[in-house]
């Protein structure tokens, strides 16, 4: 395809000097009194490109037939590459998945289709060029949206927290259950307590959800802004999330 883009461009330099102004030239005459100086004044006379001896008139044409050759023969056949290129069953595999899975990484998409991240990268960067897919950075992490998917700031966010387990299950109980501890949490889910105060404290700063202190204890609660498109967003991807 780089070949078929360089022959283009070759063409395109090559019969480009030929397409000049068809209006008018101008051609002016040197009658100064001494050779080689040119005394200025102007143009003589002003000529239309019919005027022009029939050399010139032949030169231009055939450059705007080459020109005109070249689009028609070649144009198609890169259009045609490009499309070509947005069609492949790993392509599609990792298209539906996106899909299916709002702000995955390529982490997530490298577990559950079991490819290598290079062939991810690949066919991503195939995806975004056909304006299949765009990318959302959280920190030092990437996710990936399909094109047409239309989130919010806010729904972007729910749709990171949810893409991880530990975070979508923090989430959800915390939404279930309004007002659970950091104690609560960690026995639960059987997780470190410094693994939940950092997932609950990434949330609090997002505006997924505040704190409401209870003694010794520090409740956490849904963010009352955002419980409808949490409740949408674990709505939707709860048949991905059980298909895993």
């Amino acid at each position: 395809m780089n070949k078929l883009w360089i022959l283009l461009l070759l063409t395109i330099l090559v019969c480009t000097p030929t397409l000049a102004s068809a209006n008018e030239y101008e051609i002016v005459p040197h009658t100064g009194p001494e050779r080689g100086m040119y005394s200025g004044g102007g143009a003589e006379d002003t000529i239309s490109f019919w005027e022009l001896p029939f050399k010139l008139q032949l030169i231009y044409i055939s450059g705007l037939l080459a020109t005109s050759v070249t689009l028609y023969k070649f144009l198609p056949l890169l259009l045609g590459r490009v499309r070509q290129n947005c069609k492949n069953q790993n392509r599609d595999e990792i298209l539906e998945f996106i899909t299916a899975n709002p702000g995955s990484t390529i982490s997530d998409i490298g577990k559950q289709l079991k490819l290598n991240r290079g062939t991810i990268k690949y066919h991503l960067k195939i995806l975004h060029m056909c304006n299949k897919v765009k990318c959302v950075r959280k920190g030092k992490i990437v996710m990936i949206f399909k094109n047409s998917c239309k989130l919010s700031n806010t729904e972007q966010k729910i749709a990171f927290f949810l893409r991880n387990d530990t975070g979508k299950s923090i989430l959800i109980s915390i939404l279930h259950k309004p007002g659970m501890t950091n104690q609560n949490l960690t026995q639960t889910f059987d997780l470190d307590k410094s693994t939940v105060h950092w997932h609950i404290n990434d949330m609090h700063n997002e505006g997924l959800v505040y704190f409401e202190n209870d003694g010794k204890y520090k409740r956490c609660f849904i963010n009352p802004a955002i419980e409808v498109d949490l409740e949408n967003a674990i709505s939707e991807v709860e048949p991905a999330i059980l298909a895993r």
